[in-house]
């Protein structure tokens, strides 16, 4: 042994590197090569100080391998009896860089051999050692990418003709995996203790039943992997029990996004599985089964939570690449949150553009169902809501809004009680009941009515073409009677807009039609009130219209048509009335005078007969345009009066003639127009 140490120092060790580079493809750069001492034998040891081996293909654009020390162990008598075996191998403080091509790799860096004989050869490593490595590992044609830094890893290799049996037990930092755009491991902690056979002739490496421990979630996996041209991968997975907040720290990115915001906290029994093609014209698919137990659920920018959670179903990506093949259910046994229970099944097709599923029941608080729904000037104090029945819809996620004709829900819909204030316009909640029945073609509003500030209603009636609701061009449409006592027009109106930052609009004034048939009592509009109108309440969306009302106010009777449209960015009122017995003063007074003050309630009285057309633009906080102003009245005045009327004085003064001042009169029969802000009076 001392003769063979002496002879590597004098004679090996000088041209090993050079031996080692006419082996390799690549170069080899070592700063200094020792051997160990005659204690060691018959086992040799060899240390490799700074070495470097480059990339036999540059792809990594760093060295294949580098590390400040590689040492080498072998069995001296073993290798005399012919047992290629190396006790061991020790790669510390460096880096490995591996990549696999669709044709050949990085790590090809042995010249070929000239020896055309074949023979079985039998070749072991019992423990290769990887000790604070940096390692990285590329497949490109599946796009498989691996990296991390492992403090201790432990690897055996043994070979015999095409069969490689591999051991690894290894702990890897900050683990990043991917396939493809999908990110599996971002930056997690990994262990790892698994048995791999690798059969190099049928290119297909078998997993034995192994122990996966990313994070806090520790999984058993096994199944094969298939590398050559046509590449896939089979392997299933499960675990006992896990914190869900952990499993999802753990799910592919492309899933893991579509609960951002939501926070989970509880129980999961997982089993799942990840197989399929990884060519480059082919992504597997990813899957799993889950039972969730005593799970919490917090939306946080919806201030919701979800307690006691027991629930069970399955996820389904048969893409990994693509969503819209994604499908998912959830069997919810229970959940609680307060005084709020929600049980049923949710399933759940597409999740690019989801098309949702819900067959069960809930019973919840009305701030709940706001919190849901997000409408931040709606604040709910009380009431309650129950649902019963089959839900489905699409939310098409582009958009942002419900995809066209997708609603459908059959079963039954209560609220009662509800309470809250609305921030625009300022509204007082003070009770809503509601009761619905629906199926697949209408829905009944079997029951409704309402109360806030001091108006009070009821509303029966169906609702055809339910399921267009929410689309751009719903045909929605309310049929039935609405009977509402106290209606203050100006209450619904919402905060003063800015015509100068308000965005164009779609025309639309409400969201909904609806031929109703109204009963309108103690109406007010501005300083206008009515004892009643009657009639029919039309709208089509971008029109509101009652076509023949009957109106009962100003001590008379009117007759009249009333619609109100989109006119551009602004809005066209347009009034067409016929008039019987109406007080005149009375008229000019609750109208403002028609925005004049030649001729006010002040100076006139009498009862009013006649036809009076009215067309008023209205701005967007729908106070009238005066200069676009147009009104023309044929009218009789009957048993009335000119009192104080300024040019008649002007001419009692001229002539002494001091009735003039207040003119009375049987009959007064004339035409009077409006527009560009001057009335027209016939002599």
């Amino acid at each position: 042994m001392a003769g063979v140490t002496y002879y590597f120092y004098t004679h090996i060790k000088p041209i090993l590197v050079s031996e080692i580079n006419k082996t390799l493809v690549v170069e080899v750069n070592v700063a200094d090569i020792s051997i160990s001492g005659l204690r060691d034998f018959p086992k040799l040891g060899i240390k490799f100080l700074d070495i470097e081996i480059n990339e036999s293909t540059p792809y990594f654009k760093q060295k294949l391998v580098k590390a400040e020390e590689l040492n080498l162990f072998i069995d001296l008598m073993k290798l005399y009896k012919g047992e290629y075996v190396i006790d061991g191998v020790t790669l510390r403080n460096g880096m490995l860089n591996v990549a696999d091509f669709k044709k050949g790799t990085n790590y090809d860096i042995l010249n070929p051999s000239t020896d055309e004989t074949s023979s079985a050869v039998s070749f072991e490593i019992q423990n290769l050692s990887l000790i604070n490595c940096e390692i990285a590992y590329e497949h490109t044609p599946s796009k498989f990418k691996l990296s991390g830094y492992s403090s201790s890893t432990s690897i055996g290799l043994k070979t015999n003709a095409a069969i490689s049996n591999i051991s690894i037990k290894t702990k890897l930092d900050s683990t990043y995996i991917a396939l493809a755009e999908d990110v599996f491991l971002a930056k997690k902690n990994l262990k790892i203790n698994t048995a791999l056979d690798i059969n190099t002739d049928n290119e297909v490496i078998n997993i034995a039943q192994s122990e996966l421990l990313i994070e806090e979630v520790k999984l058993t996996t096994m199944g094969t992997v298939s590398y050559g041209k046509n590449s896939s991968v089979d392997i299933t997975f499960a675990n006992d029990n896990t914190t869900t907040a952990s499993l999802l720290s753990v799910l592919p990115s492309s899933f893991a996004t579509l609960l951002e915001g939501i926070t989970l906290d509880g129980n999961v029994v997982l089993n799942g599985y990840f197989k399929g093609k990884t060519d480059s014209k082919n992504n597997p698919s990813f899957g799993f089964d889950y039972t969730l137990g005593n799970t919490q659920v917090i939306i946080e920018d919806q201030n919701i939570k979800l307690e006691g959670i027991d629930a069970s179903g399955w996820l389904t990506l048969p893409n990994i690449a693509k969503l819209s093949n994604a499908s998912a259910t959830c069997k919810l046994e229970k959940a609680n949150s307060g005084s709020n229970r929600i049980v049923g099944d949710i399933s759940v097709v597409n999740f690019d553009r989801p098309n949702i599923k819900w067959d069960g029941n809930a019973d919840l608080d009305a701030g709940f169902v706001m919190a849901i729904a997000d409408y931040k000037g709606l604040k709910i104090s009380g009431g309650r809501l129950k649902v019963d029945g089959k839900l489905e819809l699409t939310y098409d996620v582009k958009k942002g809004e419900l995809a066209k004709n997708s609603l459908r829900y059959t079963g039954k819909v209560l609220a009662n009680n509800l309470k809250g204030k609305l921030s625009s316009p300022e509204i007082d909640i003070k009770d809503i009941t509601l009761d619905l029945s629906a199926n697949n073609d209408k829905m009944v509003v079997n029951n409704a009515s309402f109360e806030y500030n001091k108006t009070k209603g009821t509303l029966k009636g169906i609702l055809e073409n339910y399921q267009s609701l929410g689309n751009e061009t719903s045909n929605a449409t309310l049929v039935g009677n609405l009977v509402v006592d106290g209606l203050v027009i100006n209450e619904l109106y919402g905060k003063r807009r800015s015509t100068a930052t308000e965005t164009k609009s779609s025309g639309d004034l409400i969201p909904v039609k609806f031929r109703l048939k109204a009963e309108l009592t103690n109406f007010q509009y501005n300083d206008f009130t009515a004892k009643s109108l009657k009639g029919n309440l039309l709208s089509n969306r971008v029109k509101i219209e009652m076509p023949k009302c009957e109106v009962i106010a100003l001590d008379g009777i009117t007759i009249a048509s009333i619609g109100l449209k989109k006119w551009g960015e602004n809005y066209l009122l347009d009034i067409n009335s016929d008039i019987k017995n109406v007080n005149i003063t009375k008229l000019f007074r609750q109208f403002n005078n028609f925005e004049q003050s030649e001729i006010t309630d002040k100076h006139l009285s009498g009862q009013l007969f006649g036809n009076i057309i009215t067309k008023v633009i209205l701005d967007n906080n729908y106070e009238p345009i005066l200069p676009k102003l147009y009104a023309k009245a044929n009218f009789k005045i009957e048993n009335g009066a000119l009192i104080g009327y300024e040019p008649l004085k002007e001419l009692s003064a001229f002539v002494n003639v001091s009735d003039l001042e207040n003119v009375k009169f049987k009959t007064l029969q004339n035409t009077i127009e409006i527009f560009d802000q001057t009335i027209f009076i016939p002599k």
